[in-house]
């Protein structure tokens, strides 16, 4: 009951962020957040969402393992999976209502599976044209850390994003021509906790990886 109170404020909480203009990624001096990987998220105003949601489907060991990485959706992406969802819904029903409290334990485990890697994935790992990993869930990810023309005249390289994509269909397109797979930039990259890495998504990705239905 206090999980499932808690899970309702901090929705109605994430409502009223519409941006995640708070992290940009490189630069930063020190790294290390010196606390679990979850401990991180549940102290992180932007983040605590996920902490709940990972609490709920039982996975804190799983996150807190030693050398494991996760890509951590925040609370602007898993708002827009509640607004997806909902508005599907009441395409067919206005009345209808939901909220996260409504994704069961197995799903989220699936769902949450999706972003966590058991093994150290920091940036020096990742490479331009990409590499598909098996994250903990049993799905393919393709990782990679690209350069980006941004900046020009004011810098000798350009800066180099990670970025985190889904695949959708049965082939991955290729890294510079996405077609139809979903890729999405990591706003904060290379946080060391104390058992694993953690790489921040944009806000503008969608929980699960949800596609809307036109």
């Amino acid at each position: 009951m206090k999980n499932t109170i808690l899970l309702l404020i901090t929705l109605f909480g994430l409502y009223s962020c519409s941006s995640d203009d708070y992290l940009v990624d490189g630069g930063l001096a020190d790294p290390n957040v010196n606390m679990s990987t979850y401990d991180f998220l549940k102290s992180n105003k932007q983040l605590d969402t996920l902490a709940l949601l990972i609490d709920k489907a039982d996975m804190v060991e799983v996150v807190n393992a030693k050398s494991t990485t996760l890509f951590a959706p925040n609370n602007l992406s898993i708002k827009n999976y509640v607004i997806a969802i909902l508005s599907q819904k009441r395409k067919l029903d206005p009345t209808a209502t939901f909220t996260i409290n409504d994704i069961t334990e197995p799903e989220l485990k699936v769902m949450l599976g999706g972003y966590i890697f058991d093994q150290t994935l920091d940036r020096s790992k990742l490479v331009k044209q990409g590499k598909v990993y098996v994250a903990r869930n049993g799905e393919e990810r393709l990782l990679s850390l690209e350069p980006v023309e941004e900046y020009t005249g004011q810098l000798d390289n350009f800066p180099e994003y990670v970025y985190y994509t889904f695949k959708v269909g049965a082939d991955w397109d290729a890294t510079d021509d996405i077609v139809d797979d979903k890729k999405t930039v990591v706003r904060t990259s290379n946080l060391v906790s104390t058992n694993g890495i953690i790489h921040v998504l944009q806000g503008n990705h969608i929980f699960s990886n949800y596609i809307p239905i036109p």
